[in-house]
């Protein structure tokens, strides 16, 4: 595994940031910690309180418990009283199922908590994607980010943004080129899906973190 950095070109900045580098297994550090994927994207601290949605069996925020975070099950416990619990609550639907969860989510983060909810299909995640925008709207939530892992959440090589059109624009010439037909026909229909802000759900998985400031 490689530390994080991000690459820049002289156009665009923030691009992309790789999370993992094949290597022989046997090259390959045992790194103790937070996978780099959730490390990029939650800077996950020691004593933070983390709530997890899932299915039984789920072990996609399994490695945040290496890097002190204590995370506990929503299935195992009462419904909290009281508000601001928690720093962190992870909702796995990759499964396809939404998993059990309360009414209110906003309420039960302390502030600068996020919610973070990973969509994955085995095509695209469609509909879902915007399901959980909508409810992030909904609730008020003060800043909501997009993310796609490629070639897959499991074994993720690169973290693409997708609120912006450039970052996946860039990450579209690196991973289709134009070297034949058929790759210049998916790169023109992801541009007219960029065009049009659907290409999240065109994606096969999709990362929503959606943050209370306040």
């Amino acid at each position: 595994m490689a530390e994080l950095y991000a690459v820049t070109s002289t156009t665009e900045s923030s691009i992309f940031l790789p999370v993992a580098m094949p290597a022989q297994p046997e090259a390959v550090p045992q790194i103790g910690g937070a996978s780099p994927l959730w490390r990029s994207l939650l800077f996950p601290r020691p004593g933070q309180r983390a709530v997890e949605f899932a299915s039984k069996g789920s072990t996609l925020f399994s490695s945040l418990r290496q890097m002190g975070v204590r995370l506990e099950s929503w299935n195992d416990q009462p419904e909290p009283a009281g508000t601001a619990s928690f720093d962190l609550m992870l909702e796995d639907r990759t499964n396809g199922h939404p998993p059990a969860r309360p009414e209110r989510l906003r309420a039960l983060l302390a502030p600068g908590g996020q919610w973070v909810v990973v969509l994955e299909r085995r095509r695209w995640v469609g509909l879902a994607g915007r399901e959980v925008l909508r409810r992030a709207r909904r609730e008020g939530f003060d800043t909501i980010e997009t993310f796609y892992a490629y070639p897959s959440l499991r074994s993720p090589r690169i973290l693409v943004p997708l609120d912006r059109p450039e970052p996946f624009l860039y990450f579209l010439r690196l991973a289709v080129g134009v070297r034949g037909p058929r790759q210049r026909l998916l790169a023109l229909g992801a541009r007219c899906l960029c065009a049009l802000r659907l290409h999240r759900l065109f994606l096969p998985n999709l990362i929503v973190v959606a943050r209370r400031e306040a």
